[in-house]
């Protein structure tokens, strides 16, 4: 049996290398995603920290607000004047936020009730909110220091308005800090894994179904188990070929490529790249031969491409779960495939312990979900409705 089942794999690895543009679009893409996404995380942080080293406020209204503006300045913060239509420019996200103060600001700061009005739309994802937090700062150290200086003139000392010090611990590590931006490693990782192996997977099961190669495979003198294992080993081929290119590609750019901003922020270790390997060295092939096993209900590539479609929407969306649900780290996420991997990679990024638990459980898991798989397929495939039907 172990004969055929190298024969097999052998002979659709073979077939499916012929296809160079596929396979070099697929690997070159692997390689391509981690450089990528890095990159633009990079622009995204120096983007936000520029804006907030820039110290720039836009101010309308500055002749009605000498005392304001005496502290801006003295803070360093440079003051602009707006664009005649900002409302409209800050809601297609083209301006910076606005303070507007009015006419009376003087009058009713002396008798201690001025008001401004600040002008933003926090819905923008452009760095705007940077700004925003950076005014309001800038006005709290101004009610404070106004505050302080009414006290005093009043005989009565500022400290009575803090009643209580704080002293601050953050028990965050530049690890985990690092870990918040870099949680594009376990998706993409996740991501990429089960669609590096999407189109091999359709191919040799829908694909045959639709060209008709299917019957005349099957008339051979081979066990179906035999078959579904080889076309099975092949798929795995691929997926562990394009996870190693990935983490290969984030390798390449964390170490080589010239991004100070990034580097000063995380260095992973020989250790964190081969638990990321290990982490997904049996989600890679699990993971394809569910794919095959949705696959081989289609009765055409592009039937067995939607279905298959909806598995990887669903691992993108692991990520998204994660955060908006706020989940904290659990035994029971170890059962549960692609969130048993983000967890652990997660973890793994924070530099958190990882113990054989965490490798263990998921490894016993995805060999279940493979051994499930290749056990369906194999008797899916002595059925006439799925050898011979074709609409």
């Amino acid at each position: 049996m172990w004969r055929t089942v190298r024969i097999v794999w052998k002979k659709e690895l073979t077939d499916h290398l012929r296809d160079r543009r596929t396979a070099a679009m697929i690997f070159l893409l692997s390689v391509a995603m981690g450089p990528l996404m890095l990159v633009g995380l990079t622009y995204f942080v120096s983007n936000i920290e520029e804006k907030a080293d820039k110290k720039e406020f836009y101010l309308l209204g500055q002749e009605y607000a000498p005392q304001l503006v005496n502290f801006l300045q003295r803070q360093d913060v440079k003051l602009k004047l707006p664009a005649g239509d900002f409302r409209e420019l800050i809601k297609s996200g083209k301006h910076d936020p606005v303070l507007v103060i009015p006419k009376d600001f003087t009058q009713k700061f002396l008798e201690g009730r001025a008001e401004v009005e600040m002008i933003y739309d926090d819905t923008r994802s452009d760095g705007g909110n940077v700004s925003i937090n950076a005014m309001r700062r800038q006005l709290s150290a101004f009610n404070a220091e106004v505050g302080a200086q009414r006290l005093v003139a009043r005989g009565v000392s500022p400290l009575l308005m803090r009643a209580v010090d704080i002293n601050e611990t953050n028990l965050g590590t530049v690890a985990q800090k690092a870990a918040m931006l870099l949680f594009i490693i376990p998706m993409m990782a996740l991501v990429v894994g089960v669609t590096g192996c999407t189109a091999v997977a359709i191919d040799m099961t829908a694909g045959e179904r639709e060209r008709g190669s299917l019957e005349p495979l099957l008339m051979n003198p081979v066990t179906r188990e035999a078959l579904v294992l080889g076309k099975w080993l092949a798929v795995t081929c691929y997926g562990l070929a394009v996870v190693g290119l990935i983490l290969l590609g984030f390798f390449l750019t964390l170490t080589f490529a010239p991004m100070p901003k990034l580097a000063a922020l995380v260095s992973l270790s020989p250790a964190q790249y081969a638990g990321f390997a290990v982490t997904l060295a049996s989600f890679a092939p699990a993971i394809g031969s569910l794919q095959m096993l949705i696959a081989i209900y289609g009765r055409t590539f592009k039937e067995a491409q939607t279905y298959v479609s909806y598995l990887v929407m669903l691992v993108a969306m692991v990520p998204s779960i994660t955060m908006f649900a706020q989940l904290k780290d659990a035994t029971w996420q170890l059962f549960v495939p692609m969130l048993a991997q983000q967890m652990v990679m997660t973890r793994i990024l924070r530099g958190e312990t990882v113990g054989m638990l965490h490798y263990a459980l998921p490894l016993a898991i995805n060999l279940a979900v493979m051994a499930v798989a290749v056990v369906l397929i194999s008797q899916l495939l002595k059925k006439e409705r799925i050898i011979f039907a074709r609409s």
